[in-house]
C-alpha cells in the first residue's frame, strides 16, 4: 500500500499541475488560479524543506499535492487520495480485514466496519436531520468515516434486556493521528429495548475525543468543546467560520483528556446546561471548570459559553438548534461569560452553587468588573435613563484580561532532584492573561507574594488604565487563587515530583525569572513515534563507522537518568580538522533540541551559570579554550557543581539557580584537566566518517523516550547501571587499585547504561553497531591518555619543571643519585610556596584542587615517586635537612622530564 507519506513523496506538483490542466503561462513562473480569472498568475509551487508546497495566492490557501487535488477539483480529503492513487498508478487501500501494519484487528475496528453498510447513511440522515442538523454536515462526518449506523441486535438477549442493542447512531472514535479507530459510541433510538441504556460504548472512552473531521479540526482557529458528538455536529450546522467541533463523550472524560491539541486555538467550552443535584452540584458546569483550569494552565485561551440566559427547557446546544434554528444557537455560542472569575455570577440566572464564595464586601463589588476577550472594563458609575432605567457608564480597567490567579507551590531543589520528601516548598502566584499581541496565546508571568498588588510588574503585562481600581480589581480575584492551585516543579526534563518522576518541560515550569534562570524555560520536547528513533539511531551509527556519533546521541539522552542515578557525566569532543565536528554538532541540536552556546556567550561567571540551570537536558559550550584562564577556572568550578546538583542563589531577591545540566565541550583542545574523573570522551576521526546524515532525519521523539524512562523505577535503572558497570569493569585495562580510573569506568558505565534503555525504548539490538564494545574502546584509550592528567601533583611538578627550565624557581633544590637512583630532591613547602606568592602562577594555584604542602607530599607518597623521605644533602654552602627525594624515572613514568646535566652526580641549581 502507498501511505500518504508515500504518497505526498512521489507526486512532483509541477507534474500534477500539468495533469489537472493548470495554465502556467511563463516558463518558470507561476500557474493560473483555477477558479477566477487570473490575469497575474497567483498559484506557485515552492520546496519547503524536503516536500514540495503550492499557494494559492488570491485564495489564500495552499498545502501538498492532496490539498492541490482538492482545490482544483472539489473532492474531499479520502477522495483526492483516490484520485491520486488511480493517476499515478499507486497501491491501493489493503483488502478489507487486513491492516496495513499488519496490526489485529480490534473488536472496535470490527464493529465500525458494519456500521458503513449499505442504507446507513440514509438512516444516520434521517435521525440526525431529525433533530435539526445539517445534511451537510452529515455526508461531511459520513465521508470521514466519523458517523454510521448499527442495527445489531444480540441473539443471545431478549428484547428489554440490557445489551440486546437495536438500532442505534453509530459515532467512531479515531486517534489524531494516525487515525486508527478506538471505539464505537452508540446512542439508541429506542432505549428501551436495550434495557433503558440509552449510549453504549465499544473500546476505549478515557482520553479520547470525537471530532467529524480530523484535519479541518487541524486548521480551525476556534474549537468548541461540547459532551456529545450530535451537539458537535449542533454546532458544525450553527455555520460559525473557521470552526470546529471536539465532543468530549461525557462529562466524566473531562479531566482525562490530552489537550495539548488544542494549544495555539481560541477555545469555547459549552458543555451540557444541567440541572443541580441534592448537593447543588451541576455535573456539565463543573466538567466545563475543570476543563477552563486545565486549559489555561497550559496557557490556552479559554472561555466559557455564557447560559445564564438559556430557558429551563434547553441542556444542550442541540435543544437550541431544534427549537430555534442555526442562527438563533449561532449568535448564543458567540454569547460569552464575561464574568472576571468564569463560574461566579452575581445575578440570579445560574445554576447549581458558585465556582467560589465571595465575602460580602467583595461580592458588592465583583459585579462591575467585566472581562472582555482581551480586556477588562468596569462600571465607573450607574446613572438612569429617561425611562428610569440603570444605565452603567464604563470605564477601561486595563489592556487585559486577566484569565487566572493561581497559587502555585515550587518543591525545593533536593526534592526535584532525589524524590525526598519535600520539606521547603516554595508558594508563588502564577498570573495568566490574554493580551491583543499574544492572540490565543495566554502569556503567564509569575509574582512572588509582595509583588501581586505592584501595578509597575502588572504594567509589563499591558497597560493599567485606572490603577486603583485596578488594585481593588486583583483584591478580588485573590478569592479564586484556589482556582487552579497545582505543585509544580521548576526543572526542564526529566524530575521528581511528589515522589515519582514527571516529565517537566518549560511550559510546565513557574521561574520568576525564566530567561535567566533555566536555558529551555520554553522548550517542548520533540515527539514521535519509536520509529523516528530507530531511524534515527541508525543514521547516527552509520555517519562515524567507530560509533562516535552514537556515543554523544546516547550521553545527550541519558543526561536525563541524573534523576535516578544522581550525578552524570560531562562530555569533551575532540576533533581533527575536518572531521565533521560542527557538522555533527548541528544535527545533534536539531535531533534533540540541544543549544550550543557560543564562546561570546560564556564570558562571564553569571552566563556560565544560566545556561546550565534547572534542567537535566544537555547543552554545548564551544571553543572554552580560547576564553580567558579566569573565565576558564570560573567554568571548570561550575562543572564540578554540575556532575551532581548545586543550588546557589543571587541577585538582592536571592533568585535561585540549579546548576545541574550536562555539558558537551567542544574543540580541539578542550582545558578541563581536572575534570578528567568527572568526564566521558570521543574524538572524531576524519578517516571514520560514513555518510552525512540526512537532511529529512526526522527528530528524536524526546518527550516519549523520557515518559519512556519516567515509567521505570529508580532500582530498575540501578539494576541496568550494576550490569553496565560490570561490563565496563570487566573489559578495563586499569588496575582495580587506579582510583581514578575506576571513576572513569563509572562514567562510560553511566552512558551504556542509556544505550542498554535506549536499545530498549527503540526496540532494537543491544550489540546493534557493536556499541558496547565501541564505547570500551573509547574508555580504555581515555583511561590510557589520561594516566598521569589524573592526578593534582602531576600538574604541580608540570609547572615547577617548567620554572625550573626558564631558570624562576629559587627555593633550594638539587638532583643527586641515592642508592643508584637519580633523585630530585626538594621540599614540598617550597614548592607550594612558589606558586602562591608568584603573580605570573596565581591563576594556576587558585585553579588547583591541591593549595597545601602535606597534602601534595601525600598524593607523592601514593603515586609511588618518593625514593627516599628523609634527604639530608648540602645544596650550595648550606645544609638543609628532611628533603624530599623524588625519583626521576618514576616521575618520567609520568610524562614529566626534568632538564639534567651530563654528571647527575652534579648539583644542577641551588
Amino acid at each position: 500500500m502507498a501511505s500518504i507519506e508515500d504518497i505526498k513523496a512521489r507526486v512532483d506538483l509541477h507534474d500534477l499541475a500539468g495533469r489537472l490542466g493548470l495554465e502556467r503561462p511563463q516558463r518558470g513562473g507561476n500557474y493560473r488560479s483555477p477558479h477566477h480569472e487570473d490575469r497575474n498568475p497567483s498559484l506557485s509551487i515552492y520546496e519547503d524543506g524536503t516536500q514540495q508546497k503550492w499557494k494559492d495566492h488570491s485564495a489564500e490557501t495552499g498545502g501538498d499535492c492532496i490539498d492541490l487535488v482538492q482545490f482544483v477539483l472539489g473532492l474531499d480529503n479520502g477522495e483526492a487520495i483516490k484520485w491520486l492513487r488511480e493517476e499515478y498508478a499507486l497501491p491501493a487501500d489493503p483488502p478489507a480485514g487486513q491492516k496495513p501494519d499488519n496490526r489485529p484487528k480490534s473488536r472496535a475496528e470490527w464493529i465500525a466496519e458494519r456500521c458503513f453498510g449499505e442504507g446507513a447513511l440514509d438512516r444516520a440522515k434521517e435521525y440526525l436531520t431529525g433533530r435539526g442538523i445539517a445534511e451537510e454536515a452529515v455526508e461531511r462526518a459520513w465521508k470521514k468515516g466519523a458517523i454510521g449506523w448499527n442495527s445489531w441486535t444480540s441473539p443471545k438477549v431478549s428484547p428489554g434486556e440490557f445489551g440486546y442493542g437495536g438500532e442505534a447512531l453509530a459515532t467512531v472514535v479515531r486517534t489524531f493521528n494516525p487515525g486508527h479507530v478506538v471505539a464505537v459510541d452508540m446512542r439508541y433510538l429506542d432505549p428501551e429495548q436495550n434495557g433503558g441504556v440509552k449510549t453504549q460504548t465499544q473500546g476505549e472512552k478515557k482520553g479520547y475525543p470525537w471530532t467529524s473531521d480530523i484535519k479541518a479540526l487541524q486548521k480551525a482557529e476556534t474549537v468548541y468543546l461540547v459532551e456529545s458528538a450530535v451537539n458537535a455536529l449542533s454546532v458544525e450546522t450553527a455555520g460559525l467560520r473557521r470552526t470546529a467541533a471536539v465532543a468530549i463523550r461525557g462529562a466524566g472524560n473531562a479531566p482525562n483528556i490530552d489537550l495539548r491539541f488544542l494549544q495555539g486555538k481560541r477555545v469555547v467550552i459549552c458543555l451540557d446546561h444541567d440541572d443541580p443535584d441534592n448537593y447543588g452540584r451541576c455535573a456539565g458546569q463543573e466538567a466545563a471548570w475543570s476543563l477552563h483550569e486545565r486549559l489555561t494552565a497550559a496557557n490556552v485561551a479559554a472561555h466559557l459559553v455564557d447560559q445564564g440566559p438559556w430557558e429551563e427547557e434547553f441542556t444542550d446546544v442541540n435543544d437550541i438548534l431544534q427549537e430555534l434554528g442555526p442562527q438563533e444557537l449561532n449568535r448564543r455560542l458567540q454569547d460569552l461569560d464575561r464574568w472576571a472569575i468564569p463560574g461566579v455570577r452575581t445575578d440570579a440566572a445560574g445554576k447549581g452553587r458558585p465556582r467560589i464564595w465571595l465575602p460580602n464586601h467583595d461580592f458588592q463589588q465583583f459585579w462591575r468588573y467585566q472581562a472582555l476577550e482581551d480586556f477588562t472594563r468596569f462600571v465607573q458609575r450607574v446613572e438612569q435613563d429617561e425611562n428610569g432605567e440603570p444605565e452603567y457608564k464604563w470605564a477601561d480597567l486595563c489592556g487585559f484580561r486577566v484569565a487566572a490567579i493561581s497559587r502555585v507551590s515550587v518543591a525545593s531543589a533536593t526534592a526535584t532532584m532525589t524524590g525526598e520528601e519535600d520539606a521547603q516548598p516554595h508558594h508563588l502566584f502564577a498570573v495568566s492573561v490574554q493580551t491583543p499581541r499574544h492572540r490565543q496565546q495566554l502569556l503567564r508571568k509569575v509574582f512572588d507574594d509582595d509583588q501581586l498588588h505592584n501595578t509597575d510588574k502588572w504594567q509589563k503585562l499591558g497597560p493599567v488604565f485606572a490603577p486603583v481600581q485596578f488594585k481593588r480589581f486583583i483584591y478580588t480575584l485573590e478569592r479564586g487563587a484556589e482556582i487552579g492551585a497545582r505543585n509544580a516543579v521548576n526543572f526542564v526534563g526529566l524530575a521528581w515530583q511528589e515522589g515519582r518522576p514527571v516529565v517537566n518541560e518549560g511550559p510546565d515550569t513557574y521561574f520568576t525569572e525564566p530567561e535567566k534562570q533555566c536555558p529551555y524555560h520554553n522548550l517542548t520536547f520533540p515527539a514521535g513515534s519509536r520509529a523516528d528513533a530507530r531511524r534515527v539511531i541508525e543514521a547516527y551509527q552509520e555517519t562515524f563507522r567507530s560509533g562516535q556519533a552514537l556515543l554523544v546521541l546516547a550521553w545527550a539522552l541519558g543526561g536525563h537518568l541524573k534523576a535516578f542515578l544522581g550525578q552524570w557525566p560531562h562530555m569533551e569532543m575532540q576533533a581533527e580538522k575536518g572531521a565533521g565536528k560542527s557538522t555533527l554538532i548541528k544535527h545533534l541540536e536539531r535531533t534533540i533540541a540541544f543549544t550550543m552556546f557560543s564562546g561570546q556567550s560564556l564570558q562571564t561567571e553569571f552566563r556560565l551559570l544560566t545556561s546550565t540551570s534547572c534542567t537535566s537536558h544537555p547543552v554545548g559550550w564551544e571553543e572554552l579554550s580560547a576564553r580567558g584562564q579566569q573565565v576558564i577556572d570560573k567554568a571548570v568550578g561550575l562543572l564540578q557543581e554540575c556532575f551532581q546538583y548545586s543550588v546557589t542563589r543571587r541577585g538582592s531577591e536571592m533568585t535561585e539557580y540549579v546548576t545541574s545540566a550536562p555539558v558537551l565541550l567542544a574543540g580541539e583542545d578542550v582545558p578541563v584537566r581536572s575534570l578528567t574523573g568527572k568526564l566521558t570522551r570521543v574524538q572524531l576521526r576524519a578517516a571514520d566518517q560514513g555518510p552525512h546524515l540526512p537532511d529529512g532525519l526526522p527528530r528524536f521523539p524526546v518527550r516519549d523516550w523520557l515518559s519512556f524512562l519516567a515509567e521505570h523505577s529508580r532500582d530498575q535503572v540501578k539494576g541496568v547501571y550494576n550490569r553496565a558497570l560490570a561490563y565496563c569493569r570487566k573489559h578495563c585495562r586499569a588496575s582495580g587499585t587506579d582510583a581514578g580510573a575506576q571513576r572513569m569506568v563509572e562514567n562510560y558505565a553511566s552512558v551504556l547504561t542509556a544505550w542498554g534503555l535506549l536499545a530498549d525504548f527503540a526496540d532494537i539490538d543491544l550489540r546493534q553497531g557493536d556499541f558496547p564494545a565501541a564505547l570500551v574502546a573509547e574508555m580504555n584509550a581515555h583511561i590510557a591518555e589520561t594516566s598521569a592528567d589524573r592526578e593534582p601533583w602531576v600538574w604541580i611538578l608540570e609547572t615547577l619543571f617548567g620554572e625550573i627550565a626558564a631558570g624562576q624557581y629559587r627555593h633550594p633544590y638539587a638532583v643527586r643519585r641515592r642508592d643508584g637512583v637519580d633523585c630530585l630532591v626538594l621540599r614540598p613547602a617550597h614548592v607550594m610556596h612558589h606558586l602562591k606568592h608568584n603573580n605570573h602562577l596565581r591563576d594556576t594555584f587558585n585553579a588547583l584542587p591541591v593549595k597545601s604542602d602535606r597534602v601534595l607530599k601525600s598524593q607523592l607518597k601514593q603515586a609511588g615517586v618518593v625514593h627516599e623521605e628523609r634527604v639530608d644533602i648540602t645544596i650550595g654552602s648550606t645544609r638543609h635537612g628532611h628533603m624530599l627525594g623524588l625519583s626521576l624515572p618514576a616521575l618520567e613514568e609520568y610524562g614529566l622530564h626534568l632538564p639534567r646535566s651530563e654528571d647527575p652526580s652534579e648539583e644542577v641549581s641551588l
